[in-house]
């Protein structure tokens, strides 16, 4: 659907909202983006997409319209209509699939970004494009029967597609698989699955604690927020059970040292540490690295994402440096010297295989990344 028919679906105004949002979230989905953004200015509402981690405009559609095009998306998801002066979050399922609703006051009224869930099979491991090093050893991990793996990145890494393909694994080896999350993105067989709700006071910490009566082998929890959450996966690791959690750290290393920062003991800590990856998702040249070739190519230039990462398997090193209560730089030289590939030598090497370019390493990872 082009801008014009966007533009036809305005003109018939307050009732053509429903067709118009709903043009939107197809629109959306054809174009594989991640999220789209509506931000109301003084005279208009904005709409821009997420396609492969870079924002591109939509549309732009009339101010007058930006109440009621608010509305429908917060009727679609769950959502207070009269209620516009605090963020809500809320979900829905349409024939396209899931997705997220979250609503955001600003001067100009209220800003909504909907996230959508990608539908389809699950990943395995293989298929998501890791170095040998990192999948040898995120493999590795998953074989343990207790202890901690971290998946850690910024939002929009593919975090959740990387411990989907995980538990995917270990329910297929026939291990009891629980997890926690907020929300659930996507059903996955054999897995016994959860959403969180903090408004029922059913947070992660108090949840871990019920699910480890559940004879659970194998624990996920969709993101280590505070120190009493932390402390019970902690817990859980160390008393038989296999844990794997998402945490916001800027490399593998940050992770423990955002641990050590929550309060949790060090030699707690260095005894339940199995794994950290950290990730961040790049864009890939076209397959002909022209973009000349296929009709893919013509039109973007580029071929979807795929993983940058590290993997750090805790040595003598980095146990002793976090022992010691080390900082994050010398966190990050112990990691190196227990053989860690850094994220800016795989950065360099994926340039190097000429799968993508400088440009777009520094896009993702800032310019202080390649030399």
């Amino acid at each position: 659907m082009q801008d014009q028919a966007f533009e036809h679906l305005a003109r018939r105004g307050a009732a053509g909202v429903p067709v118009l949002v709903d043009a939107l979230l197809a629109r959306s989905r054809t174009r594989g983006a991640s999220d789209l953004h509506l931000e109301p200015t003084a005279t208009a509402l904005v709409a821009r997409l997420r396609v492969d981690g870079v924002l591109e405009n939509l549309t732009v559609l009339p101010g007058d319209l930006a109440p009621n095009v608010v509305a429908r998306c917060k009727v679609l998801s769950g959502l207070l209509t009269y209620k516009n002066d605090v963020p809500q979050e809320g979900g829905f399922r349409d024939a396209g699939g899931e997705g997220r609703v979250s609503t955001f006051p600003t001067v100009h009224g209220e800003k909504v970004v909907v996230r959508f869930f990608q539908a389809g099979q699950v990943l395995s491991l293989g298929q998501l494009q890791f170095s040998e090093v990192v999948l040898a050893g995120l493999t590795k991990a998953l074989s343990r029967r207790d202890g901690m793996v971290l998946v850690t990145g910024p939002a929009g890494s593919g975090k959740t597609t990387t411990l989907y393909a995980c538990l995917d694994r270990l329910a297929r080896a026939g291990r009891q698989v629980s997890t926690l999350e907020d929300p659930v993105e996507r059903e996955l067989a054999g897995v016994t699955q959860s959403s969180i709700q903090p408004s029922a006071g059913f947070n992660f910490a108090r949840g871990l604690r019920s699910l480890l009566r559940q004879d659970p082998e194998v624990l996920l929890i969709g993101e280590i927020r505070d120190r009493e959450t932390a402390e019970i996966s902690l817990e859980a690791s160390l008393t038989g059970h296999l844990l794997l959690a998402t945490l916001h750290a800027g490399t593998a290393s940050g992770a423990a040292g955002r641990l050590l920062d929550m309060g949790l003991e060090p030699y707690l800590l260095t005894g339940a540490l199995q794994g950290i990856l950290h990730q961040r998702l790049v864009r890939q040249r076209c397959c002909c690295g022209k973009g000349t070739g296929c009709e893919d190519c013509r039109q973007t230039g580029w071929l979807g994402r795929r993983p940058i990462a590290e993997w750090l398997e805790p040595g003598n090193a980095f146990r002793a440096a976090i022992l010691g209560r080390a900082d994050s730089g010398s966190l990050e030289e112990a990691a190196i010297r227990d053989k860690m590939v850094p994220l800016r030598a795989e950065a360099q090497a994926a340039i190097d295989a000429g799968w993508t370019v400088t440009e777009e390493i520094r896009r993702v990872f800032g310019p202080e990344i390649i030399n």
